[in-house]
């Protein structure tokens, strides 16, 4: 058993593709229609733009693989598959993208007809962004609920899957900002599509979209999987849809006329911020929800699979961390890469007796259960055979 862990894969577990349902058909339509919609600016732009197109392409690709690492890190106690992940994020590039720049245009159309050109120019993306996007995008969330129900099992899913939909939106977005600035620079398509592409990673980029529709897909997922009466789950859903629409508005809004122009950065910067510490505290909320669903789920599994001291230190990213430096130094350099496996397992593990539950299998005969089992104590006799001589099992002073 030593160097891997044996995997059993339940059937439809991890997949997207659902054939008999209404739903998945229903966004495979949406998601050709945002393809062809999409296809059409970009294609054309590649023709006429193709260096500068292509640097915001790579540019906005790097924004996009940080963006994953680090969602990756923040779903602690459930890895969501990967094909989810990805239809949440081809929802947002596609069609919440190609719908909200058809809605945008015309709501930015009547607010200039209705009052002009200068209230439509300074107000227009603060009142149309929200308006149009936020919906558009929480629409991906649901679309995934629908589809494959089974893959949210707690509030944070949602967060994760709405953050997938928000970065998918930021992407596609900044490439067809890019796309207008280079066809608008009157001096050089490079620098036009440069200056706003890095703009809008550098200053947008910590507290955009994925922020906004993770706030939004946390209430969603809290209204299908809370055991709350159903008015508190439906009122929380819409409080954080609003919460969501209230930090675009937010970042949109036009500075104050009376505001000196060198407090410009300052209040812009101030503004991302705020809306970066409400997004982490509604997120430490519900990984401290999911810790709890993680210690109960677990409770009265022997010592050879989690210990009282293991159970403790799965709380967070700080806690986990702080186990495999404390295994480094009682087993050495193989500790750490152990222990980092043995929470893996113990997280798949967690999973298995999770679907065992819900579909009230029998957790002593379950095979996934079985095998989650067996990986956790293998490790576990790794890490005894590789305990350094002479050392006590506690934690060197920091």
């Amino acid at each position: 058993m030593t160097g891997h862990t044996t995997r059993v894969v339940v059937e439809g577990q991890g997949t997207f593709v659902r054939v008999r349902k209404p739903a998945f058909w229903l966004y495979v339509g949406l998601v050709g229609f945002g393809l062809i919609h999409i296809g059409e600016t970009l294609t054309g732009a590649l023709r006429e733009l193709s260096t500068a197109l292509w640097i915001a392409i790579l540019l906005n690709g790097v924004l996009a693989a940080v963006f994953i690492w680090i969602l990756g890190r923040m779903d602690l106690f459930e890895r969501e598959p990967a094909a989810v992940r990805a239809a949440a994020f081809i929802w947002g590039a596609l069609v919440a993208t190609s719908v909200s720049i058809i809605a945008n245009n015309n709501l930015l159309a009547l607010l200039t007809k209705l009052y002009g050109v200068p209230f439509a120019t300074r107000w227009g993306p603060a009142i149309a962004g929200p308006l149009n996007e936020e919906w558009l995008k929480m629409l991906g969330v649901i679309a995934i609920v629908l589809i494959v129900r089974e893959h949210f099992h707690h509030a944070l899913d949602g967060l994760i899957y709405g953050a997938f939909c928000g970065l998918g939106f930021q992407v596609a977005e900044n490439l067809t900002y890019a796309v207008n600035f280079a066809l608008s620079n009157p001096n050089s398509d490079l620098a036009g599509s440069l200056s706003i592409t890095i703009t809008r990673i550098l200053v947008a980029g910590p507290w955009s979209h994925p922020i906004y529709t993770g706030v939004a897909g946390l209430g969603v997922a809290f209204a299908v999987t809370s055991r709350r009466p159903a008015t508190v789950r439906y009122l929380t859903a819409a409080a954080l849809f609003l919460a969501a629409w209230a930090m675009h508005f937010l970042w949109n809004s036009p500075m104050p006329a009376w505001l000196p122009g060198g407090l410009n950065v300052l209040v812009t910067y101030g503004k991302g911020i705020l809306i970066l510490v409400f997004f982490l505290s509604l997120y430490r909320h519900a990984v401290r929800r999911e810790w709890r669903w993680f210690t109960e789920i677990m409770q009265g599994q022997p010592e050879t699979v989690i210990t009282p001291e293991e159970m403790e230190s799965m709380r967070n990213l700080r806690t986990r961390r702080k186990a495999r430096k404390q295994a480094e130094f009682i087993y050495g350099t193989a500790g750490k890469k152990l222990v980092s496996r043995m929470q893996r397992a113990q997280v798949e593990l967690s999973e298995a007796l999770f679907r065992a539950q819900r579909s009230r299998q029998n957790p002593e005969t379950a095979l996934d259960i079985v095998v989650a089992s067996m990986n956790v104590r293998g490790i576990r006799e790794e890490l005894e055979a590789a305990r350094l001589p002479g050392v006590r099992q506690n934690m060197p002073s920091d």
